[in-house]
């Protein structure tokens, strides 16, 4: 492997250099605009809320006012003489089998209420204002029962027990594992050495409590919503806002007993990887389209996206870690504590990709016995979202880290180049199976010039101790790293159809792939490598429409994949299709061997004789298309990485923190696009990166009625464009063995180690150790009041 061409910070990447010479690509590495460019920009593309049904009617939802409570009645009669009104369902109205989670614990409306905001009530008419008043007539009576809003607090022996009977344990401790991504058993405790010794061979042992549980709510700007229209029978079409229509199958048609999903999507604006299952958004429509025969619309407002939504992971961890003199890590020990909230659906399967991050990090340690507990407590569920449990673990793990770094006088930089995975190191994933990285071999080299880049040689003063003091405003630097081996993850399969063109001598490319357009760009990244392999003009490059029933599996961009898992499946599609191609036009020429063959828009020529040419239109049965399969099968052995460094200002007085500074870096293998991969270097600023180490809260009543109080812009905060700070990235780009374009991409990494950066420049600004996110000015103050 060989480095790229380094650009940093002006983001002009130029393609990659292998063996000394430039790669031919033809697309690959470059700018190429993308055919949904205009249409987003201008409002012309079609979002959900632009698109309606015949006989469509509206869906709205009563929700619980109390966190945990039992229905004592309940009378629809008022509601349901409204004009317009076509039903009112209560939880008497449910059928049999709509159960959600895992295991299955929580009907999607019952007798007893989990959380404020747990449906009551679904009202369907015809338009969303009469179904909103007909709901005000609903007449609800609740007994409050006992609540519990904290993991911790939720394993006391005296504490409530939410689901009694449900989970194994007999408390409110989730059944660990979840099948699909554990198929040959649950996995939650990394546990492998011998942790003891590796604490006597230890110089330097540190061990902190680290609290990440304000489960901050990623809040997509579009909120979620679905379209569900009842064709008899199991029969279901739903347009949703999901970003990918295979996960949202996978997990729904088991919570609508014997039912066949067929799932569109159109663009999705934004997820932060959010918007995926969607399952009670779906299922309160596909209820209220079967009872009335309509076609139904179910749209969140913001506040319910805010307070019913799945959040982020709730966290606490205790753990000690030991460092060598050599600055290895040598042992791990601890507990994460995990609130699921009043749901656990996929929590278990994000569990095991924290544990898994775990040791990419810290790839040098032989001991480990780092246990996990998922826990229902009943705040709003956690679920599917940017970070996917490695981004809650990583966060909390890397301030234990620090601590001990901090005990050894060692600078972060160098431990983490020391201990990141390397090519050749082992590691357990979410799977349960041990894995062998045959990634990077410049991993270091990236981080180093992230640092060089930063100037962290000349920022770093020293644990708690501050880059410069003006007054009473304190300067302070921090970095972070973490990786992903979700980057490959996930079977996929992709067609790739040649259509010769009515007139003329050209064809037309079909890319048949499930990949809906989120705003990373995948769609415009699928028609590329069709093209790249093809040797034809991108714009003659069309992918098919997301669509569950017309396309192949694809599980979309949630976990970073996409680069790898789409790039393989439609490359190896593509060029199944040209060595189609190249055997027909052999034969045409007659003699020559398929080998010999080139192709250049969509004309066929021998190699050594370009001159004479034949069109791919002309080479197979008048009228057919010529057909290319490729797929990729789910693997964990090519982890990425991200480093990123932060210089925050922090006011001695008030505690308000101000991010000066943010510059990530990576090896991203091959760059397929250079300004989409700006772009995804850029996206680890805002939500579920810098911000939930500084803003990102989500705070509840827990002494009253349980409701969330942040249920609104105003009070839910988020960092406002004009406080965005200065950014720059540093990028390598080696040639990595992942598939034949050689790349990795980053994906939800870009910063998602932002987040224990700016704890850590936090720390070493005020000269104190923070440990709980986010880091507002009151969290700050108690902690300078308690030093």
């Amino acid at each position: 492997m060989t480095e790229a061409n380094f650009k940093a910070g002006n983001h002009n990447y130029e393609p990659a250099i292998k063996d000394g010479k430039q790669q031919p690509y033809r697309h690959v590495g470059k700018y190429r605009k993308r055919a949904d460019a205009r249409d987003i920009v201008t409002g012309k593309a079609t979002f959900l809320d632009d698109f309606s049904v015949p006989r469509m009617i509206f869906s709205r939802i009563l929700r619980s006012p109390y966190a945990h409570a039992r229905i004592k009645s309940i009378s629809v009669e008022r509601a349901m003489a409204v004009p317009g009104v076509h039903c009112v369902l209560t939880y008497k109205d449910l059928p049999k089998g709509w159960v959600l989670g895992w295991p299955p614990h929580k009907l999607l409306m019952d007798e007893v209420v989990y959380f404020a905001g747990d449906p009551v009530a679904i009202c369907a008419a015809d338009t969303k204002d009469i179904a909103d008043e007909a709901l005000e007539l609903v007449e609800v009576e609740y007994e409050k029962l006992p609540a519990v809003f904290d993991a911790v607090e939720a394993l006391a022996p005296d504490a409530p027990v939410i689901f009694p009977g449900k989970f194994k344990s007999g408390t409110n401790e989730v059944d660990p594992g979840v099948p699909h991504f554990q198929p040959d058993g649950p996995w939650w405790q990394m546990k492998a050495g011998d942790p003891a010794k590796g604490f006597e061979e230890a110089e330097w042992v540190a061990e902190s409590l680290v609290e990440f549980n304000k489960m901050p709510a990623p809040n997509a700007p579009e909120p979620p919503g679905a379209i569900v229209r009842w064709e008899g029978g199991g029969d279901y079409t739903l347009w949703v806002t999901s970003q990918s229509p295979y996960i949202c199958k996978l997990y729904n048609a088991p919570r609508i007993p014997h039912s066949n999903l067929r799932i569109k999507t159109f663009n999705v604006g934004g997820s932060y990887g959010n918007k995926q299952s969607l399952s009670v958004t779906i299922l309160c429509a596909a209820l209220a389209a079967r009872v009335t025969g309509r076609p139904v619309q179910n749209f969140m407002s913001k506040t319910e996206q805010l307070i019913a939504h799945e959040q982020r992971l709730g966290s606490k961890i205790k753990a000690k870690i030991g460092l060598n003199k050599e600055g290895i890590f040598c042992a791990v020990e601890g507990c994460w504590y995990v609130d699921t909230g009043a749901l656990a659906d996929a929590v278990q399967g994000q569990v095991g990709v924290g544990l898994g991050e775990a040791q990419l990090v810290m790839a040098k340690c032989k001991n480990w016995n780092l246990d996990s507990k998922v826990v229902a407590t009943n705040k709003c569920p956690a679920g599917i979202v940017r970070g996917y449990g490695g981004q809650e673990l990583n966060s909390c793990l890397a301030r234990v880290m620090a601590a001990t770094m901090r005990a050894a006088d060692m600078n972060p930089l160098e431990v983490f180049k020391k201990n990141y995975v390397e090519k050749g190191d082992r590691f357990i994933w979410r799977d349960g199976h041990w894995w062998q990285s045959r990634s990077s071999m410049m991993f270091r080299e990236a981080m180093q010039k992230t640092a060089d880049l930063f100037g962290w040689d000349e920022k770093w003063k020293g644990w708690l101790v501050p880059t410069e003091v003006n007054g009473r405003k304190a300067i302070g630097v921090g970095m972070g790293v973490i990786g992903n081996a979700d980057v490959a993850e996930d079977n996929t399969e992709a067609f790739v159809r040649i259509i010769g063109d009515i007139k003329g001598r050209g064809s037309t490319v079909i890319v048949q792939c499930d990949l809906t357009e989120s705003g990373m760009g995948q769609r415009a990244a699928a028609a590329k490598f069709a093209a790249e392999v093809l040797h034809v003009p991108i714009e003659k490059v069309y992918v098919t429409e997301p669509d569950s029933m017309n396309n192949p599996t694809n599980f979309g961009l949630c976990g970073s994949r996409g680069t790898i898992t789409t790039g393989k499946a439609v490359s190896r599609a593509a060029m199944d299709a040209k060595h189609k191609v190249q055997e027909l036009a052999a034969a045409y020429f007659g003699g020559i061997s398929p080998d010999q063959i080139e192709l250049e828009d969509f004309q066929a020529f021998i190699r050594d004789r370009p001159e004479k040419t034949v069109p791919i239109k002309k080479l197979g049965p008048k009228d057919l298309n010529i057909i290319g399969y490729g797929n990729h099968i789910e693997q964990f052995d090519v982890p990425s990485c991200c480093l990123c460094c932060v210089e925050v200002e922090v006011d001695l007085d008030s505690g308000a923190v101000r991010v000066l500074r943010f510059v990530n870096g990576t090896d991203i293998g091959q760059i397929i696009d250079n300004r989409m991969v700006r772009m995804q270097m850029q996206g680890g600023i805002g939500s579920a990166c810098l911000d939930t180490a500084t803003y990102e809260e989500c705070i509840y009543d827990v002494n009253g009625t349980g409701r969330m109080l942040t249920s609104n812009m105003l009070e839910y905060k988020w960092r406002p464009f004009n406080e965005f700070p200065k950014h720059a990235s540093a990028i390598v780009e080696s040639q990595v063995d992942s598939f034949m374009f050689k790349a990795i991409g980053i994906g939800e990494i870009s910063g998602a180690a932002s987040a224990s950066a700016v704890l850590m420049a936090v720390s070493n600004a005020v000269g104190v150790e923070v440990n709980e996110y986010p880091a507002t000015p009151a969290v700050i103050l108690k902690a300078l009041k308690k030093a």
